[in-house]
């Protein structure tokens, strides 16, 4: 009975073959499927522990942190000029820099609006990018 799985080989000593000859015997199974259902559960495992790690990562506080987490990824993305000043804290991005850094990182809208106020606070006169601390 043919089957779409395809077929790996590995290479253990012999009490690992045993051991898996013998946990095999008691499963029921053969020992292809054993090992086979023994790495589904370790991918599993590896995802769900990579999943854990992604979560962990907590939500950037300014602008500033947010670009330099993702400036690589901006550079890709976005014709912002100044990624590496507005990631050194060094200058404000310009509102249509902000927009174009929330779209291309896919922003949640609670988010942009802590970021915005973090970063603007209540006055909209950023027009263009203003050294921190000038105004």
């Amino acid at each position: 009975m043919p089957t779409k799985k395809e077929k790996v080989t590995f290479i253990c000593d012999l009490d690992t073959k045993t051991e898996l000859e013998h946990w095999a015997r008691e499963e029921r199974q053969t020992i292809s499927s054993l090992v086979g259902s023994i790495v589904a559960e370790a991918l599993t495992a590896r995802q769900n522990k990579k999943n854990i790690k992604k979560e962990v990562e907590p939500e950037p506080e300014t602008i500033h942190e947010l670009v330099q987490r993702n400036i690589n990824k901006l550079r890709r993305r976005t014709r912002v000029r100044n990624l590496k000043l507005i990631a050194s804290a060094e200058v404000l991005p310009t509102k249509d820099d902000f927009l174009l850094i929330m779209q291309a990182l896919a922003v949640p809208e609670k988010l942009q609006q802590k970021l915005w106020f973090a970063t603007y606070g209540n006055n909209s006169n950023y027009q263009k990018g203003v050294r921190n601390g000038t105004i």
